[in-house]
């Protein structure tokens, strides 16, 4: 197997006109021009084929040398009661996860945690359209992350609502104040994930299709970090389109949140960006080593990525409306190359409405830094709005976190 994987094109890239243009948006958006260091690229690039070795043990342990259920009745235990609830004799090496996970690492800093969870609550909905009609529909225009995704069926078809509401479930738990503590919700949830993660990388590798020295290693290291990055800096990018501004401590205080949120889930937090600069610099080094390659898996994603808006619960008038309105927010954020790569359909010219907000959004984010009260109001106003829409996606319905062991492959 080769040190980096084929859809590593970062070095091939840098010295291009997209890599210009990158460079040039990232300066006007964030008054810094990327320039990630050789080592870190390199670090990057070798990542494609690492992965989370701690959670690969654990999900062997607790769901192959033993049943299922079993397993799964351990990994709530210790979730809920901590390490000691569990027989060292049957589980040590979850035991030695969540010790690990219990203890907090030295460079926890639970002010800077309150405050990035502040920081997108203020945010409301915008946050949230930012991740899905921008990150993660984005995103698919690079077949290679979505391989995963292609392979279980995770985000196509009838699973495709589901499964956007359980990440949008996760995004929720994480991004609540106190929510990382440990046995809450949001902790629960990043170790739940990772268990689950390893399990369909398990699955993955024995599937005699998958390409690691294409693709690099199923959820791997490296995806998992430029996910890491998205759910933090593709946030604070769309959100600045709609007008918001960010300090450079708010950004701080969002990478730090998503860097301890990392650490539970496997990730090597030792790489994560710390400042806005790193920040900065990782998001154009992930821009120019993925490809720009949709293929029919990336295509049927996409589609079902939208299409999945109109099973939201309510009206056919309701379902049409959010359907239009992730169409046309996904219009506004994703550049054309890109919408034409994964074929999207028209706006007919209503993607600029979601610019029409940025000068009322601009002048409230103002006012309300040197106001307290409308701080505070626009962060409960923000909340409740994301609370809407993970509410109204989940009926009530409780998300686990299971590996579904389906194959669309």
């Amino acid at each position: 197997m080769p040190e980096i994987p084929t859809r590593f094109v970062y070095q091939q890239q840098k010295n291009t006109w997209r890599a210009t243009k990158i460079r040039w948006g990232f300066k006007l958006l964030f008054g810094h021009t990327p320039n990630p260091d050789d080592d870190l690229v390199q670090r990057f690039a070798q990542s494609y084929l690492q992965c989370d070795e701690t959670g690969d043990a654990v999900a062997d342990e607790l769901f192959v040398k033993h049943k299922a259920a079993r397993g799964m009745q351990w990994l709530s235990q210790g979730l809920e009661q901590g390490h000691e609830s569990l027989p060292g004799d049957e589980v040590p090496e979850f035991i030695a996860l969540l010790q690990r996970a219990e203890q907090q690492p030295d460079w926890l800093d639970r002010h800077k945690l309150q405050r990035g969870c502040r920081v997108i609550h203020r945010l409301g909905r915008h946050a949230m359209y930012a991740l899905g009609d921008l990150a993660l529909l984005g995103g698919y225009a690079n077949s290679d992350i979505a391989k995963p995704l292609a392979f279980t069926g995770a985000l196509n078809g009838n699973s495709s609502f589901d499964r956007v509401s359980e990440t949008t479930s996760f995004w929720y738990d994480v991004t609540t104040p106190g929510g990382l503590e440990v046995h809450a919700k949001g902790y629960n949830s990043a170790i739940r994930v990772r268990v689950m993660h390893a399990l369909v990388r398990r699955r993955l590798l024995q599937h005699p299709d998958w390409n690691s020295a294409e693709w690099g290693l199923p959820i791997n290291q490296g995806d998992a970090l430029a996910t890491n990055v998205a759910f933090s800096m593709l946030m604070v990018l769309g959100c600045k389109m709609l007008g918001w501004r960010f300090p450079d401590d708010d950004i701080e205080a969002v990478l730090h949140l998503w860097r301890y949120a990392g650490y539970l889930m496997g990730d090597n937090d030792e790489m994560l960006p710390q400042t806005k600069a790193e920040a900065v610099d990782w998001l154009y080094m992930v821009a120019l080593s993925s490809r720009i390659n949709p293929d029919e898996d990336s295509l049927e994603l996409a589609a079902s990525y939208l299409k999945a808006f109109r099973e939201v619960p309510g009206s056919g008038w309701y379902q049409t409306f959010v359907y239009w309105l992730h169409r046309v927010y996904s219009g506004f954020f994703i550049p054309g190359d890109i919408r034409k790569a994964l074929q999207l359909p028209s706006t007919y010219g209503l993607k600029i409405l979601p610019a029409l907000q940025a000068p009322f959004v601009f002048v409230t984010d103002l006012v309300s830094r040197f106001c307290p009260v409308l701080d505070k109001k626009l962060q409960r106003f923000g909340r409740a709005g994301q609370h809407y829409i993970v509410s109204s996606r989940l009926q009530g319905r409780e998300v686990d976190f299971k590996d579904k062991q389906t194959m669309a492959k």
